[in-house]
């Protein structure tokens, strides 16, 4: 098996790039009236875009008496991201291993790529809920990268 070097990268430049950028929405549950498996769509994830995490804040505490829990996921899988979990302690929320993790076996995601368009989605999977949660992804525009990028470098 051959070895081969990349040259030319200092005369050409980096290749082109997007940006990175962190989204994220406030959803409070004190304000809305709702049930086990209600979703609530959180975050609107175009088509052709890497998520490379996603997760939640807990920033007010659920109140007493409430033993509700939540998970994060999209249409495709409502807890690719968060596995349901008490929002009773103000903090962040206990995402997923990347997938093949020791600590989560091969079934586990942690990120994903969306084709078509999707939400990420907070889900109420048991009781009621009044929490205050800050819904965040980091998302990447993958829409045509490099499809009319030429070669600028050679191998030798």
């Amino acid at each position: 098996m051959a070895t081969q070097a990349i040259t030319g990268l200092a005369s050409s430049g980096l290749p082109v790039g997007k940006p990175v950028k962190l989204v994220s929405q406030i959803v409070d549950f004190s304000s809305t009236t709702h049930t086990s498996a209600d979703v609530i769509q959180a975050i609107e994830v175009p088509a052709n875009t890497l998520c490379l995490y996603a997760g939640f804040d807990i920033l007010t505490a659920d109140g007493a008496g409430n033993s509700g829990t939540l998970s994060l996921g999209d249409g495709a899988d409502v807890d690719a991201f968060v596995t349901a979990q008490t929002v009773a302690a103000v903090g962040l929320g206990v995402t997923r291993a990347q997938a093949g993790a020791s600590s989560m076996g091969t079934t586990s995601i942690g990120f994903r790529v969306y084709a078509t368009a999707d939400t990420i989605d907070l889900v109420v999977a048991t009781g009621v809920i009044d929490a205050k949660i800050r819904v965040f992804a980091v998302l990447c525009d993958i829409d045509g990268e490099g499809d009319s990028e030429a070669q600028k470098s050679t191998f030798a």
